[in-house]
């Protein structure tokens, strides 16, 4: 939270000073604002389409932010908005939908605040049924979000739907598989996720499912197995190819069970429950991915039964989730590194194409990595955050780098104190003392000398220096 000066604390000749509780209160919002909301307008409605084996129904998974509709209030003090969706089947060169399906429903927000969030969002899974899709067309899944009280319109990127190998299975020898489901965590036999299309956190364990169905005439246990193969690397584009393959176990193969919605608001809520149908099985895989790099990935599911055998790959992109605004240009994140590193190793970074800029970025930081053993590195995060919070809150009409002022520098080397005091005293420059009481054991004074907002450094303490004087 920014601190704002709201006026001069007159009490005579006393100095007013901001009580020590109010500087506490004020420490504990230091992280839970996160810049990014004020800054990233990326895009607040997100979908993905979850394709049955037979082809025949589809999940659509959709998130919407807050930040798209406009919120009425209520007479109980809510607040509340109308979303409209519509999904529709398109067929290639067919001018009219193929299905439609409509979706009419209300949001809620407890605050003001949380009514125009960015970061607030509401998720829904809508079961669609498909027409009967001719293997020599086209078809694609299209979905349009209104806000019905002031008609904004936001559509996704349409999916492509998936022809199914066999019309029925029942009377083939064949296998078919549905769409591959990525889950942000398990329970187990609940899955969860966020539903924010097909993105992922990159460096973490990887949980799945997938449904398929197998012809009666087969008359075997299937066996499964899972692939996962790098198709982009963001950091490093020539590391590609196979990341993990394993052939699932007989306990990770569920028949007669299906994945269902059970429940959605922020996130969705999918459970095994029985099918009805001993022909279809859902299987469960858990991909260990911690060493899994920012990109786009296929995962494939190989399911193999007597004489049959059929494939199904999807692909997903595995990102980084709320990085720091400051890490995703090289240029503006090599700025503040001369505060941690040389000249030298400063210039070796700052040059090439912004590509090997950032592969050199991250070389530099996987020297200071505390997890080595995983893609994720978590000084390299912290610092980053620390620079985007002191962009935000530090920065002055002259010095709009708000890292590089004295209270930003301070801030990226030893984050949030444990106590700030403000003084304020007519005709005196204001004054700002940071105390640190954990391990730095350091006490820092800045003071407003220019009338402009930027507290320069005047004084550094050692902390039980400090506590004598």
């Amino acid at each position: 939270m920014k601190m704002r000066t709201v006026g001069y604390l007159v009490m005579g000749a006393l100095m007013g000073t901001i009580s020590q509780a109010w500087a506490q209160r004020m420490h504990s919002h230091w992280h839970s604002d996160d810049s990014r909301m004020y800054f990233d307008y990326g895009d607040p409605v997100m979908a993905s389409v979850i394709q049955s084996p037979d082809g025949h129904t589809a999940d659509v998974r959709l998130t919407t932010a807050n930040s798209m509709f406009s919120f009425l209030h209520a007479r109980n003090g809510e607040y509340f908005a109308v979303r409209d969706v519509t999904v529709e089947v398109d067929e290639a060169g067919n001018p009219q939908p193929v299905a439609t399906k409509n979706i009419i429903d209300t949001l809620l927000a407890s605050t003001f605040d949380e009514s125009t969030s960015k970061t607030r969002w509401h998720a829904m899974s809508i079961p669609v049924s498909l027409p009967v899709l001719n293997s020599g067309k086209h078809y694609t899944l299209q979905v349009e979000v209104r806000d019905d009280i002031d008609r904004m319109v936001l559509r996704p990127q349409p999916a492509e739907l998936r022809v199914p190998t066999f019309a029925n299975v029942a009377s083939s020898k064949g296998i078919e598989i549905g769409d591959i489901q990525l889950a942000d965590s398990s329970n187990g036999p609940a899955f969860y996720t966020s539903a924010q299309s097909n993105t992922y956190m990159f460096s973490r364990n990887v949980t799945g499912t997938v449904s398929f169905r197998l012809a009666k005439a087969l008359g075997t246990e299937p066996t499964v197995e899972i692939s996962v193969r790098q198709v982009t690397n963001l950091i490093n584009p020539a590391d590609t190819g196979a990341r993990y393959h394993s052939v699932l176990d007989v306990g990770d193969l569920h028949q007669g069970m299906k994945l269902a919605a059970a429940n959605a608001d922020s996130i969705l809520r999918y459970t095994l429950v029985p099918s009805g149908d001993s022909d279809e099985w859902t299987a469960v895989f858990h991909v260990p991915g911690d060493e899994f790099q920012q990109g786009n990935y296929e995962f494939s599911v190989k399911v193999h039964a007597a004489n049959a055998e059929q494939t199904q790959a999807n692909t997903f992109q595995l990102i980084w989730q709320n990085m720091p605004l400051s890490l995703e240009d090289p240029t503006d994140a090599i700025d503040p590194l001369p505060l941690i590193a040389t000249p030298q190793q400063i210039q070796a970074i700052n040059s090439g194409t912004k590509q090997e800029m950032t592969q050199k970025l991250y070389a530099f930081w996987s020297k200071e990595d505390p997890t080595p053993g995983s893609a994720f590195n978590e000084r390299m995060a912290t610092f980053y955050q620390r620079v985007d919070y002191a962009d935000f809150n530090f920065a002055t009409g002259n010095m709009l780098n708000g890292a590089m002022t004295d209270r930003g520098r301070v801030y990226l080397l030893y984050g949030p104190p444990t106590n700030i005091e403000r003084t304020f005293i007519p005709g005196d420059a204001p004054t700002e003392t940071w105390t640190y009481a954990n391990n730095v054991h350091r006490v820092f004074h800045f003071e407003e000398r220019n009338g402009q907002g930027n507290f320069q450094l005047t004084d550094i303490k050692d902390l039980n220096v400090a506590d004598k004087n």
